[in-house]
C-alpha cells in the first residue's frame, strides 16, 4: 500500500497528529518511544499517548526491555504494516453500511425533510411537525426541501467505495 494511503488512513482513523509519527515510525523496527519524540520533535507525552492510540487499533506494536543503568522500563515501537489493509478495508465496510442505510433514509422520505432558512438544523416530517414546522435552534418557519441532491451524491459515494 502506498504511504499515502497510510498516512490517510492513520489520520482518519488515529488522528492528524499522528501521522508524522507513523511517517518516521514505518519501515523502522523496534524503535525507542525516546527515539520517536526526538526524530519527530514531538513531547515525549504526546509521542506516547500517540503510540498507545496507535496500538489499540493493532496498528503498532511494542516491547518493553529495562534500561540497566537507570532501571526503568523503555518501550520499543513498530508499525504493523499488515493490519493497514484489513482496517482500509473495514473502513471501506463501514462507509458503504452508512451510506446505504442514509440514502434507504433518504429515498424513504423523499421531500419529506424540512429545513431552517439559516441552515440551523434540518428535520424529518415527524420532527418538523413536533416542532410546529419551526427551527428549534432559531424559531425561524422550517421550509419543505428538495432532498434528490442529496440522494445523488449518496448513490455517487456508494458507486465510487463499492468500485475502489
Amino acid at each position: 500500500m502506498s504511504s499515502k494511503k497510510v498516512l490517510e488512513l492513520t489520520k482518519e482513523i488515529v488522528g492528524e497528529d499522528a501521522v508524522k509519527i507513523v511517517d518516521y515510525l514505518r519501515d523502522k523496527p523496534n524503535i525507542s518511544e525516546f527515539k520517536i519524540a526526538e526524530k519527530t520533535k514531538t513531547e515525549i507525552h504526546e509521542v506516547r499517548n500517540i503510540l498507545y492510540r496507535l496500538h489499540n487499533h493493532n496498528l503498532a506494536t511494542y516491547i518493553k526491555k529495562k534500561d540497566r543503568q537507570k532501571g526503568w522500563y523503555i518501550s520499543y515501537w513498530t508499525f504493523n504494516k499488515r493490519r493497514v489493509r484489513e482496517l482500509t478495508d473495514s473502513l471501506k465496510t463501514q462507509k458503504l453500511e452508512k451510506y446505504k442505510y442514509r440514502l434507504s433514509v433518504e429515498e424513504a422520505n423523499k421531500n419529506n425533510f424540512f429545513m431552517c432558512s439559516n441552515a440551523c438544523i434540518r428535520l424529518d416530517f415527524q420532527s418538523a411537525t413536533e416542532h410546529d414546522f419551526k427551527c428549534p435552534e432559531c424559531g425561524n418557519l422550517l421550509n419543505q426541501m428538495d432532498n434528490m441532491k442529496t440522494i445523488e451524491f449518496l448513490k455517487v459515494k456508494i458507486k465510487e467505495l463499492a468500485s475502489a
